[in-house]
């Protein structure tokens, strides 16, 4: 990832405590972002009126409120956050609501160090989901 003299706020959302643990540890200890995680959607709806991420990962499938809802309840309240969807989702139907919501990039689990770093300075810079969706997350490492 690109080093910024600040660091990137990010907020991870997912209800998969073990890969909360590994996305959280990628971007601060390898990473340098700050950020926080909830398990759920209705936690991240807590924490933003005090964290103010410029980018959050959204898991679609959580118990109770689900990915989809959270991001449209977050693009009410802003378009200039930016928005990953992470997900083991490999549904066609999943896809398309990624491109159709402006969502701003889409990442498979299991998570893969080189290609989170790689969509996350695609989206700060404001590459096309279009394009990041063939480049990212079908090439080998």
């Amino acid at each position: 990832m690109d080093k910024n003299p600040a660091p990137l706020k990010i907020l991870v959302v997912d209800d998969d405590e073990a890969l909360l643990e590994t996305v959280v540890d990628l971007l601060t200890v390898k990473g340098g972002c700050e950020v926080r995680m909830a398990k759920n959607a209705n936690e991240a709806l807590t924490m933003l009126p005090s964290f103010t991420p410029q980018l959050s990962l959204i898991d679609i499938r959580m118990p109770g409120m689900n990915g989809w809802e959270l991001v449209k309840l977050i693009r009410q309240r802003t378009t200039e956050h930016k928005i990953i969807m992470l997900t083991g989702s490999y549904a066609e139907n999943d896809i398309r609501a990624a491109f159709a919501s402006g969502v701003d990039g889409y990442l498979l689990k299991p998570v893969r160090a080189a290609l989170l770093y790689r969509l996350i300075d695609n989206v700060i810079n404001n590459v096309p989901l279009e394009q990041q969706f063939t480049s990212t997350n079908w090439t080998s490492e």
